[in-house]
């Protein structure tokens, strides 16, 4: 064996790898992921992503569909783990479910790490056009998408302001967005108590986000809501936040 190479491949570095991959997994829950959107979640290639599942099946923690090329937390690890995420999940899926119910469309539940959003879980609607705008531990840079960026837009205006900054090269990827055009979005959503994003992660795609407070008024999780542009006129849009606020239980903004 290659000493240097092995030596590049064990330590901390490879303990952090996987450790990545598994809480990918635990996002997903009992739906699993394909082995692509394991890597790419993980900031990982996928051979490099491989390697790594085929440990975590050998020692019992993940395991791969039979029928299908998706991997999961094995039953014993997941139902062991209860972890904030875990919990926000376990509360926030009825919501969720009654959210698409009565919509048609997917709701997503989003979370804020570091500086991007993450999605921990999200529920399909019954409209036949679906918009599965992101998978189950997908990230990208908080502010894009509908619930990140209605968390961006409810965390203190100088701690958001500051993430903006530090994203702002990220932003270019998502239709050249720049950092005055975020700070324009944040500051809209702000104004209106909630969010709406038309045509940025997603052409033809426009989502409609109200973000989730903790009790000392801190913004952890949103709850999105994503279909077609023609399906998002503005008094929808309107209705969807509202009725995101009333599932959350939470008091509707006064109107002027």
């Amino acid at each position: 064996m290659n000493k240097k190479t092995g030596a590049a491949e064990s330590g901390p570095s490879t303990l952090r790898k996987g450790l990545r991959i598994l809480d990918v997994l635990r996002q997903a829950g009992q739906e699993g992921l394909h082995v692509v959107d394991i890597a790419d979640a993980a900031g990982l290639q996928r051979s490099t992503a491989y390697r790594y599942l085929d440990v975590l099946m050998e020692e019992g923690y993940a395991m791969r569909d039979p029928d299908s090329p998706r991997y999961r937390l094995a039953v014993a690890v997941a139902s062991s783990v209860d972890t904030p995420h875990v919990q926000a999940v376990r509360r926030l899926r009825p919501v969720l479910r009654q959210i698409s119910d009565a919509l048609g469309d997917s709701s997503f539940l989003i979370c804020r790490s570091g500086g991007d959003s993450l999605c921990l879980h999200r529920e399909i609607g019954t409209y036949p056009v679906q918009v599965l705008t992101v998978t189950i531990g997908h990230r990208q840079p908080l502010g894009v998408g509908s619930a990140g960026l209605a968390l961006l837009a409810a965390l203190p205006e100088n701690e958001a302001r500051e993430m903006i900054e530090q994203n702002t090269a990220a932003y270019r990827a998502y239709g050249g967005m720049t950092m005055a055009q975020m700070c324009k979005l944040a500051d809209n959503t702000r104004t209106r108590g909630w969010s709406v994003v038309g045509n940025s992660a997603v052409p033809g795609v426009l989502g409609v986000g109200v973000a989730l407070r903790d009790e000392t008024g801190y913004p952890r999780l949103a709850i999105s809501v994503s279909s077609t542009i023609d399906r998002m006129p503005a008094q929808r849009q309107r209705i969807i936040a509202e009725l995101i606020r009333e599932q959350l239980g939470r008091p509707r903004p006064r109107r002027s």
